[in-house]
């Protein structure tokens, strides 16, 4: 008799000798469960209410040591019996999760480790190869850290073995392999997962030790994880959780509202959440999932503790004039300095009286930096001009669109320096340009981490025109660039390297939060940032692709409620009167210190943030728009709201012409076509004046806020500052449910 039919026949006599077991297996088959569907996967969650002793087991070292250990032969029920493998008994659990779950006990009471005892797992998932065998390390799910122990189930009941199978081919990411294993993780599984798979016992142990290695943080602490080891076909598969934390806050909070006892281990990273109260059961829902496995994992994406290069596009022109302070040596192998020239030429560059594909030219001392002549600022927007830049790092010429454009390869935390200062004035409160900074850096790195947004978002990094009868809609996403990870301008982030002053405040927030990034559902937070978001703030899936993320939804932008208005602007009655009103918020303020710090010399030639008036004649205004649109609609007869956001942003409007209707969106698009560079939002109404046979002789458009109005409103987050709130309560304050972690030291 075999191992798997040893314990199939454990299971029997157990089932039939032993009253709970009976009774908790009979229970199993009545075990509510939901099932949330995710891009290519499903998680389920069951309530069972046998599995609270585990769940809510006070595993440190006063509870442990006051309590007789339960794996102990001597402590056990005298109806549990069991089986040998080795140093190890296999008994029956009989608090089950699986439709046959065991434990398997070292037969001396030791510490719960698991370098000692790997080989013992991997043999173990051999013999039983109807089971998976799992690990929980002593800090992220033993209930019992003081004995060495592992658990087997049915291995055709958890979930994980049929994902990786199906995901492997598309989601699948090679991050080692040699002659006798592979070792792959899986992006947009919401969880950090490694698998190891080899025929090679003793290859299979040296590479799970390296990855053991390179996750321990103390040389005596086992790095925190869960392991599932499956044996198929002659091969092992060894599916690792390397883990952040042990429960979430939502599992220590007092708040009853926003409690859910969920201890996340193997079996929970393994996709199946088990909570043993029915009401937490009841009120668990796809948001929750995300959050409690992005808490539990551990980043594996981004080098910890290696601070990212970035490559920054500066320009694009058919010459680039360039002055080179200090001496750089270039990808030819020549030492430069003073004035240069590069010209496109045939598909090439044109430089020192050679061509080539891409040039570089990197530093030969710290103090070194280039100047770059004629670098347009401010592209298509009213204040749009010229100057001279200078930058740190290294120099990269490439060949993009016959033209030229100009690279700069900067360390991350540098050109922070510089996006702070350019965003806004370096004068600013020191907590607003932290707050700044760690957003900045968020936004940076979002598109680099390894996980990428779901399958059926991908959407979400293009831009995106549909247009059909009637109808256009339209909105524009960073990647647009696919030589260089960000430009310089609006488009991205304002960056102008040393050009901008800096100051002694901005240096010590950069550096004071350094490697701070904020963190939602275990990802990197798309920390979107405006002007003024006037009032309210906006969804990110209404300006941008419709997928919904909870950190970029609707803030009132103070924490009182706004006296006599309804904060529901999706209504046209309350969206025109929150727009035509004043109504209390952080960024309705004309303090003009305060607006000195989120506003550079160039910003504050706009005069009107909070609310704003443009008046158009009907001449200007019908070609205005032909001329932004390249459609011609005739005189404009109307201009009428269709669909708005949560902040009163239009997501469409309806343009009515003397020859023509169409619909336009999103705020962006409406922003375009309503003004020579972007006008200044797209929460607007529209007052109609001198009409003459049914046609406006002149268009007034009364708007709120600076900006798309997603995520942090910078005014407010400027009187936030002045206000004394820190910076970790102004991002809390604008990111709803994220949270400030530190990937890189």
């Amino acid at each position: 008799m075999n191992l798997n039919q040893t314990l199939k026949e454990l299971f029997r006599q157990q089932i039939q000798s032993w009253e709970l077991a009976q009774t908790n297996y009979q229970a199993l088959l009545s075990v509510r469960t939901k099932v949330f569907g995710f891009s290519g996967y499903d998680v389920k969650v069951q309530f069972n209410p046998a599995r609270i002793k585990s769940s809510s087991a006070v595993v440190n070292s006063e509870a442990i040591a006051q309590r007789a250990c339960f794996l102990c032969k001597e402590n056990r029920p005298e109806e549990q019996v069991g089986t040998g493998f080795g140093n190890f008994e296999l008994l029956l659990n009989p608090y089950p999760i699986f439709p046959e779950h065991f434990t398997i006990v070292h037969k001396q009471h030791l510490p719960q480790e698991i370098r000692p005892y790997f080989k013992d797992m991997l043999m173990l998932a051999k013999e039983l190869s109807d089971y998976v065998v799992f690990y929980n390390g002593p800090k992220c799910g033993a209930s019992a850290p003081d004995h060495v122990h592992f658990q087997a189930g049915t291995k055709t009941f958890l979930p994980l073995i049929d994902d990786y199978k199906n995901l492997k081919p598309s989601w699948g990411e090679l991050l080692k392999e040699g002659e006798n294993f592979q070792a792959f993780t899986l992006n947009n599984y919401h969880r950090t997962l490694v698998c190891i798979e080899s025929a090679d016992e003793h290859t299979i142990e040296k590479v799970f030790g390296e990855f053991y290695a390179g996750w321990q943080e103390h040389p005596d602490e086992e790095p925190m994880m869960n392991i599932v080891c499956s044996y198929e076909n002659g091969r092992w598969y060894v599916y690792i959780f390397p883990r952040a934390h042990f429960r979430p806050r939502q599992y220590y909070t007092a708040d009853t509202e926003k409690q859910l006892l969920v201890s996340p281990a193997a079996v929970e990273m393994g996709g199946i959440i088990i909570t043993p109260v029915e009401a937490h059961f009841n009120k668990i829902g796809r948001d929750d999932i995300i959050d409690l496995f992005g808490q539990s994992a551990k980043r594996i994406g981004l080098p910890e503790d290696t601070e990212p290069v970035i490559t920054v596009g500066i320009m694009s022109q058919s010459a680039i004039d360039f002055q080179l302070h200090g001496d750089f040596i270039a990808s030819n192998g020549k030492i430069y300095t003073g004035n240069r020239r590069a010209v496109y030429q045939r598909e090439k560059i044109s430089f020192d009286g050679q061509e080539s594909g891409v040039l570089t030219f990197r530093p030969l001392s710290d103090d070194a930096f280039f100047e770059l002549q004629d670098v347009v600022i401010g592209i298509n927007f009213h204040w749009e001009r010229k100057e001279n830049q200078r930058f740190k790092g290294e120099l990269k010429l490439i060949v993009e669109n016959e033209k030229l454009t100009a690279i700069n390869c900067v360390g991350l935390e540098d050109y922070l320096t510089s996006v702070i200062s350019s965003e806004m004035s370096a004068t600013a409160s020191e907590e607003l340009l932290k707050a700044h900074a760690v957003i900045s850096r968020s936004w940076l790195l979002h598109p680099m981490q390894r996980f990428a947004p779901e399958q059926d978002d991908e959407k979400i990094l293009r831009n995106e025109a549909r247009t059909q009868s009637g109808e256009v809609v339209k909105w524009y996403e960073r990647d647009a660039h696919t030589h260089f990870d960000v430009c310089a301008d609006d488009h991205c982030q304002r960056y102008q390297g040393i050009t901008r002053a800096s100051t002694g405040t901005v240096k010590k927030a950069i550096a004071t939060t350094r490697g701070e990034v904020l963190i939602y559902g275990g990802r990197i937070c798309d920390a979107r940032f405006s002007k003024s978001c006037g009032g309210i703030s906006e969804a990110f899936e209404n300006v941008w692709a419709p997928v919904h993320y909870p950190y970029l939804s609707k803030i009132i932008d103070h924490p009182a409620a706004p006296d006599g208005f309804d904060t529901d602007l999706t209504i046209e009655a309350n969206a025109e009167k929150w727009i035509r009103g004043f109504p209390l918020a952080y960024c309705n303020t004309d303090d003009k210190k305060t607006l000195s710090q989120a506003l550079n010399n160039y910003d504050r030639e706009t005069t009107h943030f909070y609310r704003w008036q443009i008046a158009y004649s009907q001449k200007e205004l019908s070609a205005l728009i032909k001329q932004r649109s390249g459609i011609d609609f005739g005189a404009i007869i109307d201009l009428i709201p269709v669909e708005r956001g949560e902040s009163g942003r239009l997501i469409k409007l309806r343009i009515a012409g003397s020859k023509q209707t169409q619909t336009v969106g999103k705020e962006l698009e409406i922003r375009k076509w309503l003004s020579d560079s972007h006008l200044y939002s797209a929460a607007f109404v529209i007052d109609r004046v001198d009409i003459q046979d049914n046609i406006p002789q002149k268009f007034i458009l009364t708007g709120a806020g600076w900006g798309h109005g997603v995520g942090l409103c910078q005014i407010g987050a400027a009187v936030m500052g002045e206000k004394g709130y820190k910076y970790d309560e102004i991002l809390s304050h604008y990111y709803n449910k994220s949270e400030i972690r530190k990937i890189y030291r």
